[in-house]
């Protein structure tokens, strides 16, 4: 096939081109803004001359090839990247999703595309796991930094589920660890990292927080899913085999990897999207299209954080 991703150099598509390379049977038209960063890329992964691909810095001639699928990777930078320029959200969002869509229509209805949606459609809550029948409340009048990132996804969702005839599918990823990771982000699990390579003690708050980390492996068997059903126009939420507490993993880093921590009462936030307790869905809807994920999110830190520790080592 040939496949189409925008937003080639984000944390999530290096783990598909990792992989859609080591297949070896697709053409990959990889769009981003640099092409020195891809190059970079490609030079580092042992399985770039498997495959076949093309780099565009362009995204004026995106409508000049043939795809049959579209994946949209294009993401916005944390709060310590964008400098709290919440308009990016909004801008960024609309512009890229407008391209693919117009290409749908334009060019070819039978491709498929692809959007890369987040839990955070379901808003601020996450006292509870989401599910199917869960509700994002959202306070008109009184609109907040953290209501942002969530109101862009769900008018996206919404736009999409309007174009009934064209093949569109949101996949929500919760959270997502792989190699291929900024360590500089700033997340829990980055500054964890941080800690173990620089032997620093690592300062946590003493909420136990549970979260959903999705492996490369099983994101890609997801997206395969959804190719091989192809005509679709839904969202589903992405989950791993089982999610993971704050303290197992800490707990494992600190059997493992000798990680020194100290938890202090409730630290202030820095999340773009809100404070959330149990930051994972319990809606197996994706089954239907046979998605059935192999890895739990413990499995997902343990192999994934030792391709970062060896590297750096």
């Amino acid at each position: 096939m040939n496949i189409a991703l925008m937003g080639a150099t984000s944390h999530i598509a290096k783990g598909l081109i990792h992989r859609f390379l080591h297949r070896g049977i697709d053409h990959l038209y990889l769009f981003a803004r640099s092409s020195d960063s891809i190059h970079r890329f490609l030079e580092a992964i042992e399985t770039a001359e498997n495959g076949s691909y093309s780099v565009c810095t362009d995204y004026q001639t995106f409508a000049s090839f043939p795809y049959d699928v579209v994946i949209n990777c294009v993401g916005v930078e944390t709060r310590n990247k964008h400098d709290c320029d919440f308009t990016r959200y909004f801008a960024l969002t609309e512009h890229f999703d407008n391209l693919a869509i117009a290409y749908l229509k334009d060019r070819n209805p039978e491709a498929l595309y692809v959007s890369f949606s987040s839990g955070a459609v379901y808003g601020r809550g996450f006292s509870i796991p989401a599910n199917e029948d869960s509700i994002n409340s959202v306070r008109v009048n009184q609109l907040d930094d953290e209501d942002y990132y969530g109101i862009v996804r769900i008018n996206a969702e919404a736009k999409h589920r309007a174009h009934k005839l064209l093949n569109i599918v949101d996949l929500r990823v919760f959270s997502y660890f792989s190699r291929f990771i900024n360590l500089t982000d700033g997340y829990f699990i980055t500054d964890l990292m941080q800690s173990i390579i620089n032997d620093k003690v690592l300062i946590t708050d003493d909420s136990n927080m549970v979260r959903d980390y999705l492996s490369p492996d099983d994101l890609f068997s997801m997206i395969q899913c959804c190719i091989n059903v192809r005509s679709l126009n839904c969202a589903f939420d992405v989950n791993s085999s089982r999610p993971v507490s704050k303290q197992d993993i800490l707990d494992y880093f600190a059997a493992e990897y000798e990680l020194r921590y100290a938890i202090r009462q409730v630290l202030k936030t820095s999340s773009t999207t809100g404070t959330k307790t149990n930051y994972y869905s319990t809606n197996n809807d994706s089954s239907r299209i046979g998605y059935r994920p192999r890895f739990s999110s413990m499995d997902t830190l343990r192999y994934e954080a030792r391709h970062i520790l060896r590297r750096i080592s």
